[in-house]
């Protein structure tokens, strides 16, 4: 193990024990003085630093370092992470992911941070219930991580802090399931303009979770099977028509979108990829966040079924205030109103629509439903065949076969070896002799109601 004044100074010291191999020639060049100033970015990743070392030396290297990266260390107690932001008193970014923090008490210092802008601390092991008074001393923090903790979400009567200036919170992994859990994520972080949930167990973001669960009867070990399974391949597994899954028909007994239901007032970005929402109408409550104009959704299992167009089509004809899908283009008007338009022809004709179906009628009307038109070459035809007097017609013959293959085939049938055979295309104009054996028939322009006149070579 080592210290993180060690580490420093074996990475970034310039000094050099003087020794000299064996050469057998000399090179002289003017000596450059040794590094007096470290850079502002240090990365210690995979160090084996386990606590701070010398303070004082560490605090003279380091006064101008503003980001520094410790993870994959083993470092155990939180007096070391304490020393390390009170040393570097400029330090704006801290990582500490991946050190094993989660066995020890946090112990608050006398002191705040209030340089530390960035905070990292995932797959720590850490619960919030130790964390939240702790970032208390950072009253400047703006961005922070706490992916794969298995964080789950306090009881909100309980335990309620506010953190105003935090505007990015990376989540990922943690015990997020419901709207309840939603819920105390945005009290908690009011300001968030950007939300990362991925790989969370998120399953509903429309009801509070007591409530949802008593009209389902769904409980927690019931929640992968949650949602139909045997809907058709257009629709994945739930339809958003109130058919054929539980939670997309309405409540009447329940206000929904009061102003005391708002979350996330300030969120632009949200990530839910890898979630387990399984219901269109899940989707369609993310445009009652005010200010949401990006969504990261992939991998979920409403999409198992569906194609990547499809599930493109779906969520954008759903969700007006969205601008841009999964990292791509800004969705233009054009694209917009053909998904508006596939949704409306989808659901028109069910007996129960989604919520934003009449929204939509309203401003395309109903669709006539598209013909069904294959541009497709065809494959095979039906053609003639005349051999001296006999005429029969091939069914389904494969535009595909060679020349070859053809003369062995009526080789077979008139009992004379392809070699002595030769055949003539007869379209609607006049016979044309077919000559190379490697082309296939597609390329001789084989239609339909066409014959082929086989003859003996002289």
């Amino acid at each position: 193990m080592r210290t993180l004044t060690q580490a420093v100074h074996e990475k970034y010291s310039d000094d050099d024990d003087g020794s000299s191999s064996d050469t057998s020639f000399v090179l002289y060049v003017p000596r450059s003085s040794p590094r007096r100033r470290l850079p502002s970015i240090l990365v210690l990743d995979h160090c084996g630093i386990d606590s701070v070392g010398d303070e004082h030396c560490l605090e003279s290297d380091c006064c101008d370092v503003r980001e520094l990266d410790v993870s994959h260390n083993n470092i155990t107690q939180w007096e070391e992470v304490n020393k390390i932001i009170s040393t570097l008193s400029n330090l704006t970014f801290l990582n500490l992911s991946f050190n094993p923090l989660g066995g020890s008490s946090i112990i608050n210092p006398s002191t705040s941070f209030p340089a530390l802008k960035q905070l990292v601390l995932n797959g720590s092991g850490i619960q919030w219930e130790e964390l939240g008074p702790y970032l208390l001393l950072a009253p400047n923090l703006e961005e922070l991580h706490l992916s794969f903790n298995q964080m789950k979400i306090p009881q909100e009567k309980n335990y309620c802090l506010a953190f105003m200036n935090i505007t990015t919170l990376h989540y990922d992994g943690n015990q997020v399931e419901n709207r309840d859990h939603l819920k105390w994520l945005s009290q908690t972080f009011p300001s968030l303009c950007t939300l990362v949930l991925c790989e969370c167990p998120l399953w509903t973001v429309r009801w509070n979770s007591s409530h949802s669960k008593h009209m389902h009867g769904i409980h927690g070990d019931d929640l992968s099977s949650y949602g139909s399974s045997d809907s058709d391949s257009s629709s994945a597994t739930c339809l958003g028509d109130g058919k054929s899954s539980p939670c997309c028909t309405p409540f009447k007994d329940r206000q929904e979108h009061n102003s005391s239901d708002v979350i996330f007032a300030s969120v632009r970005s949200v990530s839910l990829n890898h979630c387990h929402i399984d219901c269109w109408e899940e989707i369609a409550q993310l445009r009652h966040w005010p200010s949401l104009t990006e969504l990261r959704i992939q991998s979920c299992p409403l999409f198992r079924k569906l194609t990547e167009h499809e599930r493109r089509q779906m969520t954008i004809a759903r969700l007006p205030n969205v601008r841009r899908l999964n990292g791509g283009s800004e969705i233009t008007k054009r694209e917009r109103e053909e998904a508006e338009r596939h949704f409306i022809r989808q659901y028109q004709n069910r007996d129960i629509h989604p919520s934003r179906f009449t929204e939509l009628v309203s401003v395309h009307g109903l669709m006539q439903q598209l013909v069904d038109v294959s541009l497709r070459p065809p494959r095979t035809v039906d053609v003639w065949v005349r051999w001296g007097e006999q005429r029969w017609q091939e069914k389904k013959l494969s535009l595909y076969l060679t020349l070859k293959e053809l003369k062995e085939r009526f080789s077979f049938i008139v009992g004379i070896p392809s070699s002595k055979l030769r055949i003539f295309h007869h379209d609607q104009c006049f016979p044309h002799l077919m000559q190379f054996t490697t082309k296939r028939l597609y390329s001789y322009n084989v239609k339909d109601g066409d014959e082929f006149i086989v003859d003996e070579k002289l």
